[in-house]
C-alpha cells in the first residue's frame, strides 16, 4: 500500500488510478487527520502554478504550513476533494479502460399491422423490428415500414427480403408501396429487374415467369439489365418483359391502407368472440383460482375474479392504475406508469404446484426488479414474479426459516426490440418434475431444477408493484413500466400444451 504523501503526489501529477483514487479516499475517511496533509499539498501546489506557470515544477516534499484546528468545515471539505479526486482518477484512466459499449439493434424496419397472417418463415408479431432476412407469407397482409420511411403491403403468398432501410427484394407476391420524399430513393429488386422510387406510391406484382409495376403517385424509375432505365409516371404501368409497352395502372389489384383497416376490424371482432368463447371454458378449469379478464367496467376501481372455482379469492383492488387499449381494438387493459400504480389481491393458505399467466406490455426496464407478481414482503415461501434490469424473467421463491431463498432466472429474454410489444408470459413450479419453467408467447423459454419443492405460500399480493412490510423504512421501488390486459393463476402445474393454448 503506498503511502499519502505519494497518493496525494500521483494525482498533483495526474497519474493517479483509479484503485490509487479509492485506496486515498478510504484513508482520509479512516484518519481524518490526513485532511490537513492534503489541503496542505493542495495550497502548495496552487502557489507554485500561479508564480511559475512555464516552469517544470519538482515533486513538492510535504511543507508543514501553520498549526490550524481541523474543524468539521474542513472534515466536509476534504471528503468533498476526496469524492474528486476519485472522478478525477476515473476521468484520467478513461483512455485506458474499456468505456461501455452501447446496445444496438441490426433492425432496419418494423411490422406495424398485420391481417390473418400465415406464416412460412418464422412467425411474427405487429411490433416486432425486423432485422435483414427473408419473409415468407403464405396468406394475410402484412404492413411493413421502413426507418427511412417507406410503407409497404405485402400480400400474401409472397417471399420479401430485408437488405437496409431503405432496400428490399421482391422474389415472389404483390405488394403496395407508399414513399414519402424523405425516403426517396426506395428500391424494390425483383428477378426481372429493380424499382427505384422518386417520392411515390406503386405496386409491384411478381411472379416467376414476370413482373409488373403500377405507378398510383408521382414517378418511379424501372432498371433492366441490358434495357435503358424507363421513367413511369402517375397512371401508368409496365411489365418488364414487354421491353417499353405501357400499360394503364390498376389499383384495385393491390391492398390499400382502407383494405387493410376494414380486414383488421373484421379480425379484431371475429379474435375477440373467439377469445370470449375460450375464456368461458377457461373459467371453468377446477384448478384456476384467479383470473381477472381486464374487461371490467372502465371507471371501475377493481378486478373480477372469473375462475368458477375461485371463491376463497376475491376481486382485486386497483391502485392508481389507469384503463387503457389493450393487446386489440376492443380489448381493455391497466397502464402502470407510477411508484402508486398496482392492483392487490389476497392468496389465502399454501399450494403445492402453481402456474401464473399473463399478457404485458413491457414499456422499459427502469428499475434492478420490475414487478408482475409480487408476494408482500419476503420470507416463508413468498414468490416474486418479476423481470430483472438486464431483461430475463425471475420467478424468485423465499426460503423456509434461515433457508436461503432460490432464483429461477431465464436468459435475457426483453432485449430492446421486444419492448413496447404485447407478450405472454406464463410460469410453472411444478414439484411433480422437481423444475420450474419459463414459456414466452407459448413457447417454452427455460427449464431450471427446483432448489426447494415444498409447497408456496403467496397471501397478499400485486400485480405490478411489491409492497415490503418488515420494515417502517422506505419501500424499493419495483413497479411496472407497462400495461397488463390478463392475468391467470392455479394451484396446479400446467403442461405445455396447455401453456400454448393460451395464447390462442
Amino acid at each position: 500500500m503506498l503511502e499519502t504523501d505519494t497518493l496525494i503526489q500521483h494525482y498533483l501529477e495526474g497519474t493517479l488510478s483509479e484503485t490509487e483514487a479509492a485506496q486515498l479516499h478510504e484513508m482520509i475517511l479512516a484518519q481524518p487527520e490526513l485532511g490537513e496533509r492534503l489541503l496542505q499539498h493542495f495550497e502548495m501546489d496552487t502557489m507554485l502554478r500561479e508564480t511559475k506557470p512555464l516552469a517544470v515544477v519538482p515533486a513538492p516534499a510535504p511543507v508543514l504550513l501553520p498549526k490550524r484546528r481541523f474543524t468539521f468545515a474542513t472534515v466536509t471539505s476534504v471528503a468533498a476533494m476526496a469524492a474528486c479526486i476519485t472522478l478525477a482518477g476515473t476521468w484520467l484512466l478513461q483512455p485506458l479502460l474499456k468505456v461501455e459499449e452501447e446496445e444496438t439493434t441490426a433492425s432496419v424496419a418494423v411490422l406495424t399491422r398485420g391481417v390473418n397472417l400465415d406464416w412460412e418463415s418464422t412467425a411474427i408479431t405487429p411490433g416486432t423490428p425486423l432485422s435483414p432476412g427473408l419473409l415468407k407469407l403464405r396468406s394475410g397482409i402484412a404492413q411493413i415500414e421502413f426507418y427511412q420511411g417507406a410503407r409497404v403491403l405485402i400480400e400474401g403468398p409472397a417471399e420479401f427480403r430485408l437488405i437496409s432501410s431503405g432496400e428490399a427484394t421482391c422474389t415472389r407476391g404483390k405488394l403496395s408501396a407508399h414513399v414519402p420524399p424523405q425516403a426517396k430513393g426506395f428500391r424494390i429488386n425483383t428477378p426481372q429487374g429493380t424499382v427505384v422510387d422518386l417520392g411515390t406510391e406503386f405496386g409491384l406484382d411478381v411472379n416467376d415467369a414476370s413482373a409488373e409495376v403500377h405507378v398510383f403517385k408521382g414517378e418511379v424509375e424501372l432498371h433492366q439489365a441490358s434495357e435503358a432505365m424507363q421513367s413511369l409516371k402517375q397512371g401508368q404501368a409496365m411489365a418488364f418483359a414487354d421491353k417499353g409497352q405501357m400499360l394503364a395502372a390498376n389499383a384495385s389489384n393491390f391492398a390499400s391502407l382502407n383494405e387493410i383497416d376494414a380486414r383488421s376490424q373484421q379480425s379484431q371482432r371475429s379474435q375477440f368472440e373467439s377469445w370470449l368463447a375460450r375464456s368461458a371454458k377457461l373459467n371453468g378449469d377446477a384448478g384456476l383460482k384467479l383470473r381477472f379478464d381486464f374487461q371490467d367496467d372502465e371507471g371501475a376501481r377493481s378486478l373480477h375474479n372469473h375462475a368458477l372455482n375461485g371463491g376463497l379469492i376475491e376481486d382485486g383492488s386497483i391502485v392508481g392504475a389507469a384503463w387503457t387499449e389493450g393487446r386489440w381494438s376492443g380489448k381493455r387493459a391497466l397502464e402502470f406508469r407510477n411508484v402508486s400504480d398496482r392492483v392487490r389481491l389476497y392468496v389465502p393458505g399454501e399450494t403445492a404446484a402453481l402456474t401464473m399467466s399473463v399478457w404485458v406490455r413491457v414499456n422499459g426496464l427502469d428499475r434492478a426488479f420490475n414487478s408482475l407478481f409480487m408476494s408482500e414482503s419476503w420470507g416463508d415461501r413468498k414468490v416474486h414474479w418479476q423481470i430483472t434490469r438486464e431483461g430475463k424473467v425471475r420467478l424468485g421463491v423465499a426460503g423456509r426459516g434461515s433457508v436461503k431463498h432460490a432464483d429461477y432466472d431465464t436468459a435475457v429474454f426483453f432485449t430492446p426490440e421486444r419492448l413496447g410489444r404485447w407478450t405472454h408470459l406464463a410460469v410453472v413450479f411444478d414439484p411433480s418434475t422437481q423444475e420450474a419453467r419459463h414459456y414466452a408467447n407459448g413457447e417454452l423459454i427455460a427449464r431450471l431444477p427446483l432448489k426447494d419443492a415444498s409447497p408456496l405460500k403467496l397471501g397478499v399480493a400485486e400485480l405490478g408493484n411489491w409492497s415490503d412490510r418488515r420494515n417502517q423504512g422506505g419501500v424499493a421501488i419495483r413497479h411496472l413500466s407497462g400495461a397488463m390486459d390478463e392475468f391467470a393463476l392455479w394451484d396446479r402445474a400446467l403442461s405445455s400444451a396447455e401453456i400454448a393454448q393460451l395464447i390462442k
